[in-house]
Formats: C-alpha cells, structure tokens, sequence
C-alpha cells in the first residue's frame, strides 16, 4: 500500500476507523488520468475468503467529471444517490458493484458475492456507509456548468471548462495540486 499510495495527486479516505480496517489487506494500485495520480484501488480479503476492492477517483485531482441520470440510481450511500448492480453467471458466481460520488470524489465497491438480497446486500452497504468524507484534491476548484442532456441523450450546450492560471499552466508537474 505504501508503493500504492505513493505520488497519489489526493488524500485517499483514511479506512482505520472503518470496517475495512479489519480485513485483509491484498494491497493497493494507483491509477493515472492524463499526468495526475488521480485513482487509487485497495483490495481485501474478509474473514470468510469474499474479496472486496474499494476504488477512488478524485476528480477535482484530474479535472474530469462526470455525470448519471438519477433515475439510474436508485440506492443511497450516506443519503447520497448510488447504483447497485449485481453481475451473476449461471454456476452462481458473482460480482456486485456498489457505485456513487461524494462532492467531486466518486466510488466503487467491488465484492464477490450477489449483494442483491440481505445479509450481503446489507454488508456491502455497511462498508460503503462507513467510509469517512473525502477532502478534495482541489478545494477552490472553479464549479462546472451543469451539463444539459436532450432527448438523444448527448449535451445540448458543450459547457465551458474552468480555465487554467498561469501559476498552475507554469507548475512543474507532479507539484500542482489542482489541473
């Protein structure tokens, strides 16, 4: 976890107070978007051998964004709109994948067992509810417009993105922390 978290662009969620804080560690892999350290994948293993991997993207790290319809997210995380999906092959085996966003902080659970139904269901969201408020990479980061959809489902008006300064255009990289 030490080389994992290494040069990250973001403060990942501090777990030691969390139920992960109890499982396995299987380690961790950081992830890139464009030059920033921006990802970060922790894997687990529970008591009963189910493995669990927590992803974490911070977006105001990399500038990206991102956007769901809302009718697709029928679960809440913290009272935060989240989707659930549950992907299951005919011999039984089985991926649930818990994804929502926090502010400008998006998440992703990943468990190896049908959380459709009670007691996974309820133990997925136990992990997920217990994480602690991310900090952003990127505090003052200008808002974005918010993105329109039409009815073809793409963007009516391109929205305008924020406009780099010219400390952050001239900052060597890796020693910036906001795009």
């Amino acid at each position: 976890m030490t080389r994992a978290t290494a040069g990250l662009d973001f403060a990942p969620v501090d777990l030691r107070t969390t139920p992960f804080a109890r499982l396995q560690s299987l380690g961790g892999r950081k992830e890139t978007m464009g030059d920033r350290a921006s990802r970060l994948y922790r894997g687990f293993r529970t008591p009963d051998g189910r493995t669990l991997t927590l992803f974490e993207h911070d977006m105001s790290a990399d500038g990206t964004r991102m956007r769901r319809d809302p009718k697709d997210e029928p679960e809440r995380v913290n009272g935060l709109p989240a989707r659930l999906i549950v992907l299951q092959t005919g011999s039984g085996r089985a991926v649930s994948v818990l994804s929502w966003r926090q502010g400008r902080r998006y998440y992703e659970i990943w468990f190896d067992a049908n959380a459709a139904r009670d007691p996974m269901r309820a133990r997925l969201f136990g992990f997920a509810n217990a994480l602690p408020a991310s900090v952003p990479a990127c505090p003052n980061e200008p808002p974005f417009k918010e993105m329109i959809l039409g009815p073809d489902g793409f963007p009516v008006d391109e929205p305008t993105l924020p406009t780099l300064t010219k400390e952050q255009m001239q900052a060597p990289s890796g020693k910036r922390s906001c795009p």
